[in-house]
């Protein structure tokens, strides 16, 4: 205990004189791991550190206690993290965020196995706007705020987080774990897949696949599976090949893993039958099942039809709903009319039904590009690119001033190994 108390008396005199710097490295240090190794008096020590003076030490105590084998009163222990982000300093916190942010990967996952991720959605979301220093900051702890959001349904906080573009990533302790980093893409696109954003699920699953990798993770594997279908149901159906600048090693792990289910999935999409795509699902049914990805398979089908109807506008004027649904295979023409009524009102076609003839009329596109809200649309567009380009440039003017880019363009120069001749 003499040892305990010397510890928690210099912790509380640093942090009184302000040297926190100093307060963190004897924190941080594996040496001086106190709190750690006295986990039972923890509760004695926590009601010595008042709020906000003693934010740091109070984290490094909080940190000790999910550093233990079970935290014993989960409630309890929420309650008093989530009164710390309240009250907190959050100058002491930015010099260990590390124990932050650790503390609540462990509750997410405790929340998890308890099946009551919706108490820790307003925890975390607090927990981000206390670190992050610009809203473009990407923190490991998003990837917990996302994964809880899946879990019980609710989106609206971090699509907060989502539809703001990433342009910084915070290093905790010097480094980031880039397993957050594709979790934080993966659930995002997740998330945007329920809310039906699809254009926007088929870039965070492809920022997901295009991270620079040595080996691939089951991770990018799941991302390319839901990247496949969600590209198909936004209507890009162009190709499916990656970008150039995907390793090497992901292409190869996906072309052995993925191209049986859904490779190829996406070539009967683009050349066969609606007939031949229901085989292929039946067929490959069960994978599809244990990837979890039945109700994206389901949007899959939908848009297959909606694409088939789509290239019968390129070909005909009008047409009889018996014969529209004989060429993409339906049922019956009710059905092929349910569809037609859904594609109108969604503005995927153009198109009038004369039910006493049974007969359907393809018009062309009614929008007047010279409308106020379309000039307002390119207006936005064009800040929206012109404040990219403007990020863009920043980061190549931090790049170009760093340490390690000038050490490394300098080893990579031709001149760098030639001997100096000149004084």
């Amino acid at each position: 205990m003499a040892l305990l108390d010397q510890f928690v008396g210099n912790i509380r005199q640093l942090s009184i004189e302000g040297k926190y710097c100093d307060l963190a490295q004897t924190l941080t240090n594996p040496n001086f791991d106190h709190l750690n190794k006295n986990i039972q008096h923890i509760d004695s020590i926590i009601a010595t550190f008042t709020l906000p003076e003693y934010s740091m030490c109070m984290l490094a105590a909080l940190h000790a206690i999910v550093k233990a084998p079970s935290i014993p009163d989960i409630d309890l222990y929420l309650t008093q993290f989530d009164t710390f982000i309240q009250t907190c300093s959050a100058e002491q916190v930015h010099y260990i965020p590390q124990y932050l942010c650790e503390i609540c990967h462990v509750i997410t996952e405790r929340l998890r196995k308890d099946n009551r991720p919706r108490v820790g959605i307003p925890i975390l979301y607090r927990a981000i706007e206390l670190l992050r220093r610009e809203p473009g900051q990407l923190l490991s702890i998003h990837s917990d705020l996302y994964q809880l959001c899946l879990l019980c349904q609710w989106f609206e906080p971090a699509l907060t987080y989502l539809d703001i573009d990433i342009i910084d990533i915070h290093r905790e302790n010097g480094r980031f774990d880039v397993k957050h980093l594709l979790l934080a893409y993966y659930y995002g696109g997740m998330i945007y897949a329920c809310v039906k954003q699809f254009d926007r699920a088929t870039n965070f699953f492809e920022n997901v696949i295009t991270v620079p990798a040595t080996a691939t993770s089951a991770i990018v594997i799941e991302a390319y599976k839901k990247y496949v279908l969600v590209k198909l149901i936004s209507g890009s159906i162009g190709n499916i090949q990656l970008p150039t600048f995907t390793s090497r090693n992901v292409q190869q792990a996906i072309k052995s893993l993925c191209n049986a289910q859904y490779t190829e999935l996406f070539n009967i999409f683009n050349n066969g039958t609606l007939t031949q795509f229901d085989e292929f699902v039946n067929h490959h049914r069960e994978q599809y099942a244990r990837d979890r990805n039945l109700g994206l398979i389901k949007q899959t089908r939908n848009a297959f039809i909606c694409n088939s109807i789509q290239q019968l506008t390129k070909t005909f004027l009008t047409v009889s709903l018996k014969d529209l649904a004989n060429r993409v295979q339906l049922q019956s023409h009710n059905e092929a009319e349910r569809y037609l009524i859904d594609m109108i009102e969604n503005g995927q076609i153009f198109a009038s039904i004369n039910k006493k003839d049974g007969m359907v009329i393809f018009h062309g596109s009614p929008e007047k590009f010279d409308a106020n809200n379309m000039l307002s649309k390119l207006q936005d567009e064009t800040e929206k690119r012109m404040q990219a380009e403007k990020q863009l440039r920043e980061l190549e003017r931090q790049i170009s001033l760093s340490k390690a880019y000038i050490q490394r363009t300098q080893q990579s120069s031709p001149y760098h190994d030639r001997p100096k001749i000149l004084n």
